[in-house]
């Protein structure tokens, strides 16, 4: 059986500051191996593997305080499997699963006070129900008119105050003409 050899590099970059920003291998120009990518502050932004310049395996992603914003796994470049999001002040924002890149299944969100915010059902990366929505103390609330992925989605704030109506058509999230006066909140 022949042997092949493959030349690895370490390859480094920094900040104009000099703090490191990225570190790993790459091989024929592909990162390949693990990699960590760092915050301007120096605190480590993520952290996972590559294959032929893919992610692959698990990856974590953090806030620029140190603590854990996300982990999931990736096959092939794209994220699949469980992920769990998180806030700067460590509770859990969101958890679910994505097939090939796009949100799947039952995906739960939560308040900064990681009390359950709104539990959400997704197709192919396409939000088509919303099952309940909770203000900041489990009380219920008007979740919106969205069926099959068409109506409307309301958004709340801690305290359970409207903050928008969101309207959805085929399972997209549609911005509203111009001439009306929004703002959006991201909520994933």
């Amino acid at each position: 059986m022949p042997l092949l050899l493959v030349s690895c590099k370490m390859t480094k970059e920094t900040y104009d500051s000099g703090e490191l920003k990225k570190i790993g291998r790459t091989s024929s120009d592909l990162k390949n191996g693990k990699w960590k990518f760092y915050h301007k502050n120096g605190t480590i932004f993520q952290k996972g593997k590559y294959l032929n310049g893919a992610e692959i395996g698990v990856w974590e992603i953090f806030h620029e305080n140190g603590k854990l914003h996300q982990i999931g796994k990736f096959n092939n470049g794209k994220q699949d499997g469980e992920w769990k999001f998180f806030y700067e002040n460590g509770n859990k924002e969101g958890i679910g699963k994505l097939d090939n890149g796009k949100l799947i299944g039952q995906w739960n969100w939560y308040h900064t006070n990681g009390r359950i915010y709104t539990e959400r059902l997704y197709t192919d990366g396409k939000l088509m129900n919303i099952i309940n929505c909770f203000d900041g103390n489990g009380k219920k609330l008007d979740k919106g008119t969205l069926k099959d992925g068409n109506g409307t989605l309301n958004v709340y704030d801690l305290e359970g105050n409207l903050l928008e109506v969101q309207n959805f058509k085929d399972g997209k999230y549609m911005l509203l003409p111009k001439k009306r006066t929004t703002f959006c909140v991201n909520l994933r």
